[in-house]
């Protein structure tokens, strides 16, 4: 689970199928032209179609760290400083956070596996779908487990960040994994949170201030405390 942007992958982020059956004979002239102008103007419609689809969005941000969702025995796949270039573009990871201890509140035990700072430069493709060039990104892995035997409610995907660059952040939803509030007794979650940086460069930030709602039971009461965590990166 511990994943990183860095290895962004979007080979079915925009897949353009050819139209038509394939002409075993020669065209010619003007024909030819008219052949190739056709096949233009399908391809710019399937290219609108395949961005504004919503399917195709989620599918995008499900492959937005699948190519680095890998951790050997050794450490970390990709190192603080190391820059890698794929099809998505070109992403550098700046900072992590990896030492980071366990929260426990009420029956809720969460490890947050790590923080990290990362920038990247966007393909001409996704920068297209995401209409910028380049991204500045906190990435948050957590793990979450309900201790007790009985159902709870915490929004472990909810929490609030503050950077030390001055930015108060909600995770972006269409980025992040969806990890359900309502846990039932004895059940674990994981899940990677992005939080996309809007006045700052992720270069800059030194430190993650997290927050966190109370875990609640089924009647709404409170059943421990807020979470408030400084995360030095």
């Amino acid at each position: 689970m511990k994943r990183i942007l860095l290895g962004l992958s979007v080979t079915s982020l925009l897949v353009i199928a050819a139209c038509g059956e394939e002409n075993n004979g020669e065209v010619s002239g003007d024909n030819a032209n008219d052949e190739v102008a056709a096949n233009d103007a399908n391809n710019e419609t399937n290219l609108n179609e395949n961005i504004a689809d919503p399917d195709n969005e989620q599918e995008a941000a499900n492959n937005l760290y699948d190519a680095a969702d890998e951790f050997n025995e050794d450490g970390w796949e990709t190192e603080v400083g190391d820059t890698v270039q794929n099809e998505a573009g070109t992403f550098t990871l700046h900072a992590r956070a990896d030492d980071i201890d366990a929260v426990d509140t009420g029956p809720v035990l969460m490890e947050i596996e790590q923080v990290t700072a990362q920038s990247g430069e966007l393909s001409a493709e996704y920068a297209r779908l995401m209409e910028m060039d380049e991204v500045q990104l906190v990435q948050m892995d957590i793990a979450v487990e309900n201790t007790s035997d009985e159902d709870i409610i915490f929004y472990s995907a909810q929490p609030r960040i503050a950077t030390s660059t001055g930015e108060q952040l909600d995770p972006d939803f269409w980025l992040s994994d969806y990890i359900e509030g309502d846990m039932m007794a004895g059940t674990k979650a994981y899940g990677t949170l992005f939080f996309v940086l809007e006045n700052s460069e992720a270069e800059e930030i030194e430190s993650v201030r997290a927050t966190w709602s109370p875990p609640y039971d089924q009647g709404f009461a409170h059943i421990g405390d807020e979470v408030d965590i400084e995360i030095d990166l």
